[in-house]
């Protein structure tokens, strides 16, 4: 769920990031005070390692400030934001993805809506159980991949729509509707899947 006042400051943020470009400290001190809590949480969901996250969202308000000025407007300031907060992340795992952006598991649909008790009436009652122990949730969600907790953290947890988050993650809007469906599917047969005792 986004936080509050989230998603409502795009043009304010632009103007921001403008500053920032510009050197104006008061402008990364709004930028940081409206956006820090939303990456740092963002950031937490990714690495499951809180301090790890704080030293993330700390470099990338740094690149922030170096590289304000490449910011081109070809997505919103937040998802830029997201961008870099993300990419600050994988430099803190020292991961190098061999992975083309576009490219999907084509794990069989229909399995994973089995996994993931499509048509159960009696499976969607346990699910709404379960979605509201926080403590089952997170211990699904640390199941997933990191593709899966991504798109997750971005569209289900922090609000981005759509568009933002295929901005975020440089791909297609039709790649990120697959990914975030699939990673849906597998988020629910995890949380299936936990033992609530």
């Amino acid at each position: 769920m986004p936080g509050e006042g989230e998603g409502q400051h795009s043009d304010d943020d632009v103007t921001l990031l403008q500053r920032v470009a510009n050197r104006e400290a008061a402008a990364m001190r709004a930028l940081f005070d409206r956006h820090a809590a939303a990456l740092l949480r963002f950031a937490t969901t990714l690495s499951r390692d809180r301090a790890l996250a704080e030293d993330a969202v700390q470099e990338a308000f740094a690149s922030l400030w170096q590289h304000a000025g490449g910011f081109r407007g070809e997505s919103s300031a937040r998802a830029w934001l997201y961008t870099i907060t993300r990419n600050a992340v994988h430099r803190r795992f020292r991961r190098k993805s061999d992975r083309s952006t576009e490219t999907e598991s084509f794990e069989n649909l229909e399995a994973l809506g089995a996994a993931a008790g499509w048509g159960d009436p009696a499976a969607q009652r346990a699910l709404d159980d379960r979605i509201a122990d926080d403590e089952l949730v997170r211990h699904a969600l640390s199941t997933l991949d990191d593709d899966d907790k991504t798109v997750l953290a971005l569209v289900d947890v922090e609000g981005l729509s759509i568009e933002e988050a295929a901005a975020s993650l440089s791909v297609s809007v039709a790649a990120l509707k697959s990914r975030l469906h699939r990673a849906r599917l597998r988020f629910v047969a995890a949380l299936r899947k936990e033992d609530p005792s």
